[in-house]
């Protein structure tokens, strides 16, 4: 009988435990360190159009890191400052989990205010004109390194337009004229598609008849079409003197007929105006409703149910001159956002309303209130405050803002930034093995 050598033994014991090892790796569940997730913010483009007038970005902190969008800067510095005079260039904001604003003003002719935006490859735009009056843009902001293409499908009153397609440089701006996308049609919607890249898009409704200015606004972006939608904080039209109009747009973006309800809810109690309890929507038109002789004692929301997923907008009109835009927004969760001295009216809708407001006055001092109640609640701060969190105890509540200092001006209150998760891979026995 041959007796084996101990080299030979060490080869096959070797062996056997090599193989026992692969066998294993399929047999034992993999264990939870075999992807690693880096999570972080994204960065938020603010806007700086010349037809807004002076323009200022309104920061959650003074400690974040900012660059100019102007075709040159990809250096980020840290700024000590919370408010951001813009220039021409827009601004991007590095990650952070607030929300940035930016805040124009014209003299004389309004106000507008817009959250700034991380860029989304899919949204649109239910208000803006492009009638004699308008002198609106669409702002392309691309904060990227590398060329975008934007493709923009313009809805009129009477029909769906052809495509049209926007390349965008690198780490620049680009602004279409809403009269060259819609021309001589006050009811128009878009739906912005990037298809390469990151850009922010922003559309700024600005209107003037000969030399007199007649305000302006942001129109909010909406993410996707639905079937329930909800617009918190309009400001109210009191008695037969006022002199403050409502308008609501609504689109349907499919192929078949929506039949739409809509709700007003106010301290008046939640009812429906005349001839909303049955719309007839048809397909591709951006189709405006004056709200004739809709009169509430306070700031009231909208509540809109459709058999089709379809989107809207809200336009508020006084009657010196400025205007505002409201949109649907997603369900209040926590928010903070810097209203840089301002004094915002906010109005919440829902079941069953519990919110937690806390922030600070520009005096440096310090609040906390709770806001609570059923289908409809207020609140206002007793001076300009800076920065405000506001978080929902609960779920089913929308939340919106209204500026009329100096203007008409209205703000989504919701989550301008989303968490980003990264996979990185992990070599593991199996990454070996296949």
């Amino acid at each position: 009988m041959k007796i084996k050598s101990p080299l030979d033994i060490r080869i096959f014991a070797v062996a056997g435990l090599l193989l026992a090892g692969f066998g294993l790796s399929y047999v034992l569940p993999a264990t939870e360190n075999a992807t690693v997730v880096l999570s972080s913010y994204p960065a938020q483009s603010c806007p700086s159009v010349s037809a807004a007038g002076a323009t200022t970005a309104f920061l959650p902190s003074s400690q974040l890191r900012i660059r100019s969008i102007d075709g040159k800067s990809i250096n980020f510095s840290r700024t000590r400052l919370s408010a951001i005079s813009l220039g021409s260039s827009a601004l991007l904001v590095d990650s952070n989990p607030g929300n940035s604003l930016t805040y124009s003003q014209l003299a004389s002719s309004g106000i507008a205010l817009v959250p700034c935006s991380a860029g989304k490859p899919d949204q649109w735009f239910i208000g803006g004109s492009g009638g004699v009056t308008s002198k609106g843009v669409l702002n392309l902001v691309n904060s990227g390194l590398s060329g975008s293409i934007v493709d923009i499908f313009a809805y009129t009153s009477k029909s769906a337009l052809p495509l049209r397609s926007v390349t965008v440089k690198a780490n620049s701006s680009a602004n279409i004229s809403l009269d060259a996308l819609a021309p001589g049609d006050d009811s128009i919607a878009l739906h912005v598609v990037t298809r390469t890249g990151r850009v922010s898009v922003f559309l700024l409704d600005v209107r003037s008849k000969g030399l007199r200015n007649l305000g302006m606004d942001y129109v909010k972006p909406i993410d996707v079409p639905n079937t329930r939608l909800f617009i918190s904080g309009l400001y109210p039209h009191t008695s037969d003197k006022s002199n403050v109009t409502h308008s609501l747009r609504l689109l349907n973006p499919g192929t078949l007929d929506a039949t739409v309800k809509v709700h007003i809810v106010s301290n008046d109690g939640s009812f429906i105006p005349v001839g909303f309890d049955e719309l007839l929507i048809k397909p591709g038109l951006a189709m405006t409703f004056p709200l004739s002789n809709l009169t509430t004692n306070s700031a009231f929301g909208i509540s809109i149910e459709s058999d089709r997923p379809i989107l809207a907008g809200a336009l508020t009109t006084s009657g010196s001159g400025d205007f505002g835009w409201a949109a649907p927004s997603s369900a209040l969760d926590n928010v903070t956002m810097n209203f840089g001295g301002n004094t915002p009216f906010l109005t919440f809708i829902g079941n069953a309303i519990s919110v937690r407001i806390t922030g600070r006055y520009v005096t440096g001092k310090r609040f906390a209130e709770t806001v609570s109640g059923a289908d409809i609640a207020f609140w206002a701060p007793k001076s300009g405050v800076q920065n405000i969190n506001v978080r929902a105890s609960g779920s089913g509540i929308y939340a919106g803002a209204l500026l009329k200092s100096g203007g008409l001006s209205y703000l989504p209150i919701a989550n301008g930034a989303t968490i980003e998760n990264t996979a990185l891979p992990f070599n593991d026995v199996h990454t070996l093995t296949h």
